[in-house]
C-alpha cells in the first residue's frame, strides 16, 4: 500500500507540474525569447539618429556612445571620436553647407562642426553661445538659448547667435526641463506640422510653450502641474503623454484646457517615443513605455477625437513592426516615409519598421 501511495503521489506531482509548465508556456516563450534579442549587436550603443544624406548615394549620420558616426547601409566609419570631457550630446545634419554640426559637454557654449567634402573636423568652432546661460543644439539646427539678462529662452539658428528667431516671455525663476519634437522628425524644420514643445519649471510647476515655426503659445495653467514625456500633433489635433502616463489632448494648443483622453497605468521617460499614424479613420499613437522589457503599446481612437474617452482603445503590440522593440529601449527615430522608420535601441542595434506592412526588420538589417 505504501508503494502504491507513493506512486499515486509522483503521479500527482508530474501532472501538476505539467499544468504549470502548460500555463506558463507562452510567458516562458517570451521571456526567452526576450533574452535572446536583448544582446548588444557589435557592441552600440545608440544616442541619437542625426539624419539621412539622400544626395548621391545615400548616408546615415548617428551618434553612439563612442561618437559621430556615418553609414552607407554596408560598412560604417567613425567621424568623429568622443573623450573625456568632450562627448558630442547632439548633432544636425547640414546638407546644404555639408557638415554635421555638433555640441559637446566641454562646457564652452560652442557648436563645433565636421566638413562632409573634405571629411575632416574643421579646427575652429563654427558657432559660439558662451555669451548665454542655458544652450542646446536640436536636432533641427536650431538652438535654445536662456538670455540671463532678460530671463526668457529664445531660439537662435546655429550659426546665427544674435538673430532671435522666436521666444517666451519672461520666466524668472523657471529652469529648462525639455524640449519635446514629434518622433522621428525632429530633424525637421519647426512648422505647424513638425512643432516643439519647450517646458520649464521651477522645482515644483511647469510651464509649457508650443512653437509651430510662427508663434510661441503658452499652454494653459492647467498643464502647470504635468510633467509630458511625448507629444504628438495629427489632423491638426495635439496630444501629450505625461511620465506618469495620462494622455491629455486638444483641437489647438491655444485651448483653454487640455482634456484627459485616457490613462495608461504605465510610465514614461521623458521624450519618450510616440509616432502618430492614422489610415483616414482612425488615429493610434504608438508609444514605448519605461522599462526595457515593456511592449510597445497603441492608444487608438477615432480621428480627430481630442476628448471622448469612451472611444478610446488600448492595445500592446508585441508581433509585426513590434516584434523585436518588447526587449529594447528606444533612444531615437527617424521617419523615412510615412509609417517607415528606424528605430534606434539603446543597446539591441537599428531597426527598420513598417507600421502599415506590419513588419520589422532584424536588427542592424535596416535599408539606406
Amino acid at each position: 500500500m505504501k508503494k502504491k501511495h507513493i506512486l499515486t503521489s509522483i503521479a500527482l506531482t508530474l501532472l501538476l507540474s505539467f499544468m504549470l509548465l502548460s500555463c506558463n508556456a507562452d510567458a516562458t516563450a517570451g521571456l526567452f525569447r526576450q533574452i535572446s534579442e536583448s544582446k548588444a549587436p557589435v557592441g552600440i550603443v545608440y544616442k541619437q539618429i542625426v539624419g539621412l544624406d539622400s544626395t548621391g548615394s545615400k548616408t546615415l549620420y548617428y551618434l553612439t556612445d563612442e561618437g559621430l558616426y556615418s553609414t552607407n547601409g554596408t560598412s560604417s566609419q567613425k567621424l568623429v571620436a568622443n573623450k573625456e570631457g568632450n562627448i558630442i550630446q547632439s548633432a544636425y545634419l547640414d546638407t546644404t553647407a555639408a557638415k554635421v554640426v555638433f555640441q559637446t559637454n566641454d562646457g564652452t557654449k560652442k557648436m563645433y562642426s565636421y566638413d562632409l567634402t573634405t571629411g575632416t573636423l574643421d579646427s575652429a568652432a563654427i558657432a559660439d553661445f558662451s555669451t548665454y546661460d542655458t544652450v542646446k543644439l536640436l536636432a533641427n539646427g536650431l538652438v535654445l538659448a536662456k538670455d540671463g539678462v532678460t530671463n526668457t529662452f529664445k531660439f537662435y539658428n546655429y550659426s546665427d547667435s544674435l538673430t532671435v528667431i522666436a521666444g517666451t516671455p519672461v520666466v524668472s525663476g523657471y529652469a529648462l526641463e525639455a524640449v519635446l519634437q514629434l518622433s522621428g522628425k525632429e530633424h525637421l524644420g519647426v512648422s505647424a506640422t513638425a512643432p516643439l514643445l519647450v517646458s520649464l519649471t521651477d522645482g515644483s510647476d511647469y510651464k509649457h510653450f508650443y512653437y509651430d515655426g510662427a508663434t510661441v503659445t503658452e499652454l494653459n495653467s492647467s498643464t502647470s502641474g504635468l510633467r509630458f514625456a511625448s507629444m504628438a500633433v495629427i489632423n491638426s489635433d495635439v496630444y501629450l503623454l505625461t511620465t506618469d502616463g495620462k494622455l491629455y489632448a486638444a483641437a489647438t494648443p491655444s485651448a483653454a484646457t487640455f482634456n484627459l483622453m485616457h490613462d495608461t497605468n504605465e510610465s514614461y521617460e521623458k521624450h519618450a517615443f510616440m509616432y502618430a499614424t492614422s489610415d483616414g479613420t482612425t488615429t493610434r499613437l504608438i508609444t514605448k513605455p519605461e522599462g526595457i522589457n515593456e511592449p510597445l503599446y497603441v492608444i487608438s481612437f477615432p480621428d480627430t477625437t481630442v476628448a471622448d474617452t469612451a472611444s478610446v482603445m488600448y492595445s500592446t503590440i508585441r508581433e509585426g513592426y513590434g516584434a523585436y522593440l518588447d526587449a529594447a529601449e528606444i533612444v531615437d527615430s527617424y521617419e523615412k516615409s510615412v509609417n517607415v522608420l528606424l528605430v534606434a535601441t539603446l543597446e539591441n542595434g537599428m531597426y527598420e519598421i513598417d507600421i502599415a506592412g506590419d513588419d520589422s526588420s532584424n536588427s542592424e538589417e535596416y535599408t539606406l
